[in-house]
């Protein structure tokens, strides 16, 4: 990339991570004054900010590592001693800063020393599930905490980060109904493509016990498939915002079914006569369906969510296939 050009795309990156927090600090303190209009501007500009900031993040993010950004990640989180001349209930919240700071610097050089040995986090190294508590940050693992223990908020206001999501806040990775359309559609051939010729035992061998192996994958996006296409049904038969969750949470759909046993050639027509029936249930949906919502989680959720969240979790999945099937 352009130096000039990448000078320019940092400069964007950090005056806008800082205009979204400066701004939305800004809102609160507007609507404690009465000023409901400007926080409205406020939050709007601190939008506006946040997409222009990650815009700029994203032409970037192939000039570094995952491993040199967490150690970015680690200067980042030096903080100041406290000072005794400051007022009590600023010491308290400078001491919260610094918990939650170690903890994060304790998950980050976790994540560093499993990326060192591993093409990706390892869950024995970091927790599957993490929590992080919205008012102060920490960041709990496993369970979700009835209370945290940095600040005692309640175990409502913690937002959970699984391996994978369907929607977020921020909108990653979003993507358009023909966007979705042309994923789903080529990710099956896709699949086929990586693992052609591919000897059985590779695709069958798992790079480690907590790890899956190929045929497993595969397995798994099936069966993710599946899942996606009675969600979309429910929100297009349901009334109102119907509830998505399910007891078995997709990555563990394929557990016990024996894909990692079968052969390719029947696992790859499986997928492809899955993705055949969820292409019927989407591809002639109209734009205010792709609007429908759903519970999922606790957490709203759209028709469009689960469109993106399916795609890129085929294109996540067929690079994980081809590095194992060292393509």
């Amino acid at each position: 990339m352009n130096p000039e050009l990448g000078e320019m795309l940092m400069a964007q990156v950090h005056r806008g991570g800082y205009a979204y927090v400066r701004n939305l600090a800004a809102a609160e303190a507007a609507i404690l004054r009465g000023q409901f209009n400007l926080a409205k501007v406020l939050r709007a500009s601190a939008y506006a900010q946040r997409v222009l900031a990650l815009g700029a993040a994203r032409l970037l993010s192939s000039e570094s590592s995952a491993i040199a950004l967490l150690q970015t990640n680690l200067s980042e989180l030096a903080s100041a001693p406290a000072q005794e001349e400051m007022a009590p209930e600023v010491r308290a919240r400078l001491k919260q800063f610094a918990d939650v700071q170690e903890r994060t610097r304790d998950v980050i050089l976790r994540a560093i020393g499993s990326l060192e040995t591993h093409a990706d986090v390892m869950e024995s190294d970091v927790a599957q599930s993490l929590w992080g508590c919205y008012n102060c940050g920490y960041i709990a693992e496993g369970n979700r905490p009835d209370v945290c223990i940095i600040c005692g908020a309640v175990g409502a206001e913690f937002e959970w980060f699984g391996p994978f999501y369907s929607a977020t806040p921020e909108h990653l990775g979003q993507l358009a109904p023909p966007e979705i359309l042309s994923t789903l559609e080529t990710a099956p051939n896709m699949v086929a493509e990586i693992i052609s010729g591919v000897d059985d035992q590779v695709q069958s061998r798992k790079p480690s016990e907590h790890e899956w192996c190929v045929k497993e994958i595969v397995g798994h996006m099936l069966e993710t498939d599946i899942l996606f296409a009675k969600r979309v049904t429910t929100l297009l038969q349901g009334q109102g915002v119907p509830e998505l969750t399910t007891p078995i949470p997709p990555w563990k759909l394929h557990e016990g079914k024996g894909y990692e046993q079968m052969p390719s050639d029947e696992l790859l027509e499986r997928l492809r006569e899955t993705r055949r029936a969820s292409l019927a249930i989407v591809r002639d949906l109209k734009p205010e369906q792709w609007s429908r919502r759903g519970t999922l989680r606790g957490t709203s959720t759209s028709l469009l969510d689960l469109g993106t969240w399916l795609a890129n979790h085929d294109l996540g999945h067929s690079a994980q296939i081809r590095r194992l099937c060292g393509k």
